[in-house]
């Protein structure tokens, strides 16, 4: 059901295009809760690197501001290459001596805060410390903004401590992007090379967007923020774009000229789903790839190591997505037929589309009612041709997305059946129906 922003009020706050987000804690002391232990620091960075082992200016004008901090991180081990994004956090920044504190704001008046990094300062000229962010960000954890109710045991989710630490950390770029701090930091896990960018900005209200409450997952499915206490009980709020502006995906360089069409017939589904004009698609500049802070950006990887996915990120407090990332495997459409290529990848760029707008899968069994399951690969070849071909939208998808993003009343009960990851007996290729269903599904 729709949540009026004005019940949030205390906590509502978004943000135009951003990108993403992870934190590394320190261990903390009084009322803050501490982080899971973990020896503090990433040591400094030797060899061609050590140089870049650069400050972060902090104005101390924004200490007790509210920001809007998100990360993306990328893992590379030989030929094997690894994308992914963390949890977004809105936070705030406290001076404790030569150090300062940052520190999650849950915007609920009352709950215990969670100190997540614990900063050196290194200097202090003209109303700005420089901070010593490696010193503070020596970890990564890996609680990502996909996720729902069924990823928690109660209010706590199943792996709150999940991380991996880095060592030998370089920062190797603070730039000012519009009003958004990016910092690009090199570092080592293992036998890995970790790239982990940061993104930090001012948390702003925005009065137009309107959370949807979204508590349970036995009709339909979409993400979910993290679980917030309001008027005494839990609160899940689903993931999606704010629908009173336009929704623009970037078709980067990448993508081949010869199938540019097909990706972008696939994005441009969900504007008949909706029944609307709300999805645009544009190409974006040369140069441009994930991550972007400018672009909700559609990149092509044929290395054979990243499969197709996407990745949102979102204001924690309201669920509005802010951007997202979508990767398309070429690799996999090269081994598809010439004939069905671009059908298939018709359908592959709905499904990553469905995911950024925020829908989960849907992997209940029957004929075809959404994009968001799996299919053989002839299934998902002829859903694509139906794509490309202007056909009707599906039932599952038109009424769960008109509900959700336009607010239109719906039989919850006359919804196709619906199962999605995690949920006992569920999963692709052979998902279950559920009790109440009054037709099939996919």
């Amino acid at each position: 059901m729709p949540l009026p922003t004005k019940l949030l009020a205390p906590a509502i706050a978004a943000l135009s295009a951003l990108a993403p987000f992870a934190l590394f804690p320190q261990h903390s002391s009084g009322t803050l809760d501490a982080p899971p232990p973990h020896e503090a620091g990433c040591r400094a960075a030797a060899g061609p690197d050590a140089g870049s082992d650069r400050t972060v200016p902090l104005r101390q004008a924004d200490l007790g501001k509210r920001f809007l901090l998100q990360i993306s991180y990328e893992r590379r081990r030989q030929l094997r290459r690894d994308f992914s994004t963390s949890r977004s956090h809105v936070v705030t920044f406290t001076r404790l001596g030569d150090a300062v504190r940052m520190v999650e704001d849950t915007g609920k008046a009352g709950a215990s805060a969670q100190l997540l990094a614990t900063i050196p300062v290194r200097g202090e000229a003209a109303g700005v410390l420089q901070l010593d962010f490696n010193t503070g960000f020596d970890r990564v954890f890996q609680e990502e903004d996909r996720t729902g109710k069924d990823y928690y045991e109660g209010d706590q989710p199943r792996q709150t401590a999940s991380f991996f630490p880095i060592v030998q950390c370089a920062t190797v770029r603070v730039a000012q992007v519009k009003s958004i701090l990016a910092i690009e930091q090199r570092a080592l896990s293992g036998a890995e090379i970790v790239a982990v960018h940061y993104y930090l900005s001012p948390y702003r209200p925005n009065p137009d967007f309107e959370p949807f409450e979204l508590n349970e997952l036995e009709h339909f499915g979409f993400y979910q923020t993290y679980p917030q206490r309001l008027a005494g009980h839990s609160v899940f709020l689903a993931t999606k774009f704010n629908s009173r502006k336009p929704i623009v995906f970037a078709l980067s360089a990448s993508i081949p000229a010869a199938r540019r069409a097909a990706v972008r017939d696939g994005v441009l589904y969900w504007n008949r789903v909706l029944g609307r004009q709300m999805i645009q698609v544009i190409d974006a500049p040369a140069g441009a790839s994930v991550p972007s802070a400018q672009f909700n950006l559609i990149e092509w990887v044929t290395d054979g190591t990243l499969g197709s996915t996407s990745h949102i990120q979102d204001d924690p407090l309201t669920g509005e997505i802010l951007h997202a990332h979508v990767f398309l495997d070429g690799h996999s459409f090269a081994r598809r037929g010439t004939g069905d290529q671009d059908d298939f990848l018709s359908y592959v760029a709905a499904h990553e589309t469905g995911h950024a707008l925020g829908l989960r899968h849907n992997f209940a069994n029957g004929p075809a009612t959404t994009v968001m399951n799996y299919f053989s690969a002839d299934e998902a070849a002829a859903l694509g041709r139906a794509i490309r071909s202007g056909a009707d939208p599906l039932e599952y998808d038109r009424k769960v997305m008109r509900h959700v993003y336009l607010a239109e009343p719906v039989n919850l009960a006359s919804l196709p059946p619906f199962c999605t990851d995690y949920q006992p007996g569920c999963g692709p290729f052979g998902g279950r129906g559920k009790r109440h269903a009054a037709g099939p599904a996919d």
